[in-house]
């Protein structure tokens, strides 16, 4: 084995679902068979060169702050005998060095002590519990942390956690009221010359002794603001009209026999608005006449220049000028708010100010805004500019939850939450973001105290902190700048079966500088059935147009970070193969560089053909016996939307989603929920989701002058009888359900005996081709209870992830009412070892799945069995262990908590559910990406030219080598394997020569067609930030296998000697030790089965998928064949 040989349990996802192009390869895992690691006694190493460097691990550009660092110590250069499955060890010495990671404010020191022990181990002697930190809330329940150190010669000679989290009780909150639901606006008090309208609400509490509401009861605006008619007592009927004549009122002035015509159309439909009805605007209390179902409209005695209204339900009111006999009048219809902006979290130092935003827009536009701290109101005074809320010379006391609200009359809006966080200093930001953290050790370094090949560390979470004063204090949105990093670690050695290991352990944790990037979204739309793209399609964000989908699916646009939510909404307006699709993305300030989405698209069903002269009936459910939507289609209502009568056969495309179908439900468009009349989010449980829409036979639409009436058929509602179940339709540019109000349509209703009517559908409103959905809301705040989730890297359970660098989206779905209604409620965790899921514990079966935003687009997490304790409750993995079916109720030992603060005090030990990533090759990487510090230049130079990624002229660049296996046997015997490891190392450089940069291993368990595509270190520039140089990297390819039961040789290799004869390559064919050793060139050479693509916005993602994709095909720019004999750089044989 080489010398210095390195491990660090930094991994990259690789799920099974990534492999999918692979099949035809095979299939891999990361080694060893099981997660268990035997101890076996072994010789102590015959060492030579420790090298201990100091390493600290720079991944700021991504947002994680990497914690361990491993540094391999190995016998003498050389072959050496060839090893089939490495052998373990318990024989241990130790090293600890103590770091100290500069900051703005230090210097770099390094304190370093060594001692070797003798046979067994000297137990180490935790040093007394540190202060607690600040409790989390001012009143009530809270957590709070500490922290000790292991005073051994390495941590995990102590037993037991180096932090304690519990549970602090502060002073009882206040208890204040809750307002009602505001009631119906009163009739206005006056018919004209301005009047007011009111509404109220109550305080409802639930102790005499709780504290008033904050805020008014009592609202009030103006009504009917135009002038009334003169009395009879002051007519001036002698005045003299400027064109016509005088009406007998006095008031307006007519044209006799003139006639005005025209159509009123809705502005984001162009649909026909029927019922809307015309107003003089000097007397807006005469009827003029009103629009006719397919929106026309005809006007007696009407002069030029003459003032009109036309109002309507449903829509704002529009102001008309008479200019020509027919008048095309366009409504907009009335919108609630939503936002386009929302306040910012962020950090200040004690006497900085603050600039808090809000932005909103809705149809009428906004009347005010209000801003709320802790949930309680804010003086008017500090917000006078309204959507801004400014807070000068803040101190600790300003620190809190803030959130806007903007009112119109078409209901309100509330902000999510942004917390303000004011502090003393910078670290006092960090002073709680250490977290205990696990890794996996490679097999054979099992640890004697333990007997696992584990080692505890500690990690930072990249939270947001304040590094100085220097950041702008009045923008609405401010780039993420500071994050908390290392602070103090030791170094310490960890003995494995032939070499070394230097594992850094994070004492403390401090506020240094972080990079903040674009975020852009990666977008591929394709069939949820067939997988076929969505070709040309257009692209919405927020209701805004923003690019359109290519030939294979794929879009992307550069998304802004004022608003946490991203909505997606795909229209296939061209092939109209699919309907509209409508994903929701929550984003945040640490998310940065590439967000990769797949949007499964749901086709268009066959269409039904009914005939427009007769009425019809449209059923729909899961089943036929057992229809859940029942629409009625009255006869003789479709129309053109020109106007324009039909008459013939109609295509009725009537698509329906099962909510309680399981396979469907990550497929829902949009998120169930909705907005009150509070502004406030609040949850629905759906009963039944579909789409609606007409055409002729040539499709072409059609439209309806009279509006369709749904129902719920009463058996099949049995269960939900005494829901206030109503109709909703998805508004696409936020992701919510609105609720359809009732048109003012003058149609008596058929009655129904066997059915419930639940709404009715009004083509003036309504454009079509819209999701639509049976509803009712359901409070999560009822039955609230909270649950825990800790993340691995796989399987094994071994690697803990305390610092994900994508947030995790957590999505639960309760079936209710019998199985007959579907609750979806979808949370985030961006810390596991921190954060809380809220849950809904009433004794029902919940199906939990993990997303996260990964590689190959938005991907499952994978469930693992969950800590129960002594519980017998029962829980099911399903759907290949990506959805966890359990029952949800709150324990007192778990895993569902009644408090959040008990939830978040919970240690690893106690019960909580449990998920990873799944497969991994990756085994070891030194450094991913570095970033300048202010520490130590020598050391920054070191990391610098070592690291996997660094930022080359050309941008990032990823390397694939193709490495095929012939294996004769068919195949192995229990408990042996097969698996290539490849350790890319230093090259020609001699600042990096030997060095290992990291490693990869492929466990093999297809022995047919096996060919891999294998991840190195790319040759080229290193160290580009000090002292640019280049170095081509050595690649060790090597083949462990049973050695007992078959031979392996080197049958065919690359003409790397012909091509590239500067570099030191030998010839390797016959080779029969298991090991293929290359310099690799810096030039792309897929001839020779190297393969590469490059990034310059730290996309890694992409160029990896692009170099893999060629490299499984062996053909450049060719991502979706699998040709393993193709563009194979060399070939082993094993007999």
């Amino acid at each position: 084995m080489n010398a210095n040989e390195k491990y660090q349990a930094n991994f990259r996802s690789l799920t099974p679902s990534s492999l999918e192009k692979e099949r035809s390869f095979t299939n891999i895992s990361r080694a060893p068979e099981d997660g268990t690691a035997e101890v076996k006694p072994a010789a102590s190493p015959n060492l030579k060169n420790v090298v201990v460097a100091l390493i600290v691990v720079v991944v700021i550009a991504v947002g994680c702050i990497a914690a361990l660092v491993v540094v391999l110590t190995t016998k003498d250069d050389g072959e050496g005998d060839h090893t089939t499955v490495p052998p373990r060890t318990t024989t241990t010495d130790h090293m600890t060095t103590t770091i100290s990671i500069p900051t703005n404010h230090q210097t770099t020191s390094i304190a370093s002590t060594s001692s070797q022990t003798t046979t067994g181990t000297i137990d180490g002697i935790w040093s007394t519990w540190g202060d607690w930190t600040k409790c989390t809330s001012t009143c009530d329940s809270g957590i709070h942390k500490r922290y000790r150190r292991c005073e051994g010669q390495d941590s995990n000679q102590c037993l037991g956690d180096f932090t304690e989290t519990e549970v602090c009780v502060e002073m009882s909150c206040p208890e204040y009221g809750k307002w009602t639901t505001w009631g119906p606006w009163e009739s206005c008090g006056v018919s004209c010359g301005g009047g007011f309208q009111s509404r109220t609400r109550s305080c409802s509490k639930a102790e005499s002794s709780d504290i008033d509401c904050i805020g008014t009861s009592f609202q009030e605006k103006t009504c009917n603001e135009w002038k009334c008619p003169v009395s009879s007592k002051m007519l001036d009927c002698s005045r003299v009209c400027d064109v016509g004549v005088l009406d007998d009122d006095c008031d307006i002035c007519f044209c006799d026999g003139e006639v005005v015509s025209g159509r009123v159309l809705a502005v984001d439909t162009s649909n026909p608005v029927s019922n809307a009805v015309f107003y003089w605007s000097s007397s807006p209390t005469k009827n003029l006449g009103e629009s006719s179902s397919t929106g026309l409209f005809t006007l007696e005695n009407m002069c030029p220049e003459s003032e009109l209204i036309v109002s309507r339900p449903g829509f704002v009111d529009a102001a008309v000028l008479v200019t020509t006999s027919y008048l095309l009048v366009n409504m907009s219809k009335t919108v609630s708010p939503y936002l386009t902006k929302t306040p910012q979290s962020k950090n200040r130092l004690v006497g900085e100010d603050v600039t808090l935003c809000c932005d909103a827009v809705a149809s009428p536009p906004i009347n005010y805004y209000e801003w709320m701290k802790d949930g309680l109101i804010i003086e008017e005074t500090l917000y006078a500019e309204g959507n801004q809320l400014k807070l000068f010379s803040l101190s600790t006391t300003d620190s809190g939850s803030y959130k806007c609200r903007a009112n119109t009359n078409a209901g309100a809006i509330m902000s999510p939450t942004a917390t303000l966080n004011v502090k003393e200093i910078s670290n006092d930001f960090c002073i709680d973001a250490l977290q205990q953290k696990t890794i996996a050790l490679p097999d054979d370094c099992v640890q004697p105290r333990t007997n696992t090949a584990t080692y505890n560390v500690g990690e930072c979470i990249s939270k947001g902190c304040r590094e100085n004063t220097t950041s702008e204090s009045n923008v609405c949105h401010e780039d993420i700048t500071s994050c908390c990093t290392i602070g103090d670690a030791d170094l310490e050695k960890v003995q494995c079966s032939d070499y070394e290991l230097d594992v850094i352990v994070i004492r403390s944790c401090s506020c240094g500088a972080c990079a903040s990037t674009s975020l852009t979204v990666f977008g591929t739309a394709l069939g949820l059935e067939d997988g076929s793209p969505l070709r040309y399609g257009e692209v919405f964000v927020n209701g805004v147009y923003k690019t359109f989908t290519s030939n294979t699916g794929t879009f992307s646009f550069v998304a802004t970070k004022d608003s946490p939510r991203i909505t997606l909404n795909l229209r296939d307006v061209y092939l109209k193969q699919f309907l509209p699709a409508v994903k929701v993305i929550e984003i945040n300030d640490k998310m940065n560089g590439n967000l990769r989405v797949k949007i499964n698209m749901i086709r268009t069903v066959k269409p039904i053909e009914i005939e427009s002269t007769t009425e019809n009936t449209l059923i729909a459910g899961a089943s036929a016996s057992k229809p859940i939507v029942q629409v009625s289609i009255p006869a003789n209502a479709f129309y053109y939307q020109n106007g324009t009568k039909f008459e013939g056969t109609v295509q009725a495309s009537f698509a329906f989603v099962d909510p309680t179908n399981i396979s469907t439900f990550n497929n829902i468009p949009g998120s169930f929920e909705i907005v009150n009349q509070e502004g406030e989010r609040a949850e629905l449980a759906s009963q039944a989701i579909f789409n609606l829409f007409f055409e002729d036979l040539s499709g072409n639409p059609l439209i309806l002058d009279d509006v369709i009436d749904l129902y719920l058929p009463l058996e099949s509602g049995e269960n939900v009888q005494d829901r206030d179940v109503k109709l909703w339709r998805l508004n696409t540019k936020t992701g919510i359900w609105e609720y359809i109000t009732q048109g003012p349509g003058k149609r008596r209703r058929k009655r129904q005996e066997s059915a419930r009517w639940i709404g009715e559908i009004d083509w003036s409103i309504i454009s079509g081709n819209e999701w639509l959905n049976y509803d009712y809301v359901y409070d999560i705040t009822d039955n609230p209870c909270y649950f825990k989730i800790r993340l691995f890297q796989d399987e094994t359970m071994y690697s803990s992830i305390v610092n994900p660098e994508k947030q995790i989206e957590v999505t639960y779905h309760i079936l209710r009412d019998n199985k007959t209604t579907l609750r979806t409620i979808s949370d985030y965790i961006y810390y596991p070892e921190s954060d809380c899921v809220i849950g809904i514990c009433e004794n029902e079966t919940a199906y939990i799945t993990l997303h996260y935003y990964g590689r190959k687009g938005y991907d499952v997490l994978f469930a693992g069995k969950p800590e129960l304790g002594q519980s017998n409750q029962y829980f099911e993995l399903m759907d290949n262990n990506k959805t966890l079916k359990l029952q949800m109720s709150s324990k007192s030992i778990g895993p569902f908590y009644d408090g959040y603060s008990r939830c978040s005090a919970t240690g690893k030990d106690e019960n909580h559910l449990r998920y990873h990533y799944g497969e991994t090759s990756e085994v070891f990487t030194y450094n991913k990406f570095f970033s300048p510090t202010q520490g130590n230049i020598e050391n920054q130079i070191l990391i610098s030219q070592r690291t996997w990624f660094p930022k080359r002229q050309e941008g990032y660049r990823v390397c694939f080598v193709k490495v095929r296996i012939l294996v004769e046997i068919e195949y192995l015997s229990p408990g042996q394997f097969i698996k290539l490891r490849a350790t890319s190392k230093g090259g020609t450089n001699e600042n990096t020569h030997n060095f290992t940069f990291g490693i990869r291993e492929y466990k093999i368990q297809n022995l047919t067609d096996i060919s891999l595509c294998v991840e190195y270190k790319c040759s080229g520039t290193i160290d580009p930030v000090f002292q640019e140089m280049d170095d081509f990297t050595k690649i060790e390819l090597k083949l462990f296998y049973p050695e007992s039961e078959m031979t392996s040789s080197v049958t065919q290799e690359a003409d790397f000697l012909t091509d590239f004869q500067s570099l030191p390559n030998v010839a390797q064919i016959g080779r029969t030790d298991g090991i293929y050793e290359i310099y690799a060139p810096t030039v792309y050479t897929p001839d020779l089965g190297l393969y590469s693509a490059t990034s310059d916005q730290l996309d890694i993602e992409s160029a990896t998928n692009t170099a893999e994709g060629e490299c499984i095909s062996g053909t450049p720019q060719n991502l979706d064949d699998q040709n393993p004999d193709l563009g194979v750089a060399v070939y082993f044989s094993l007999n």
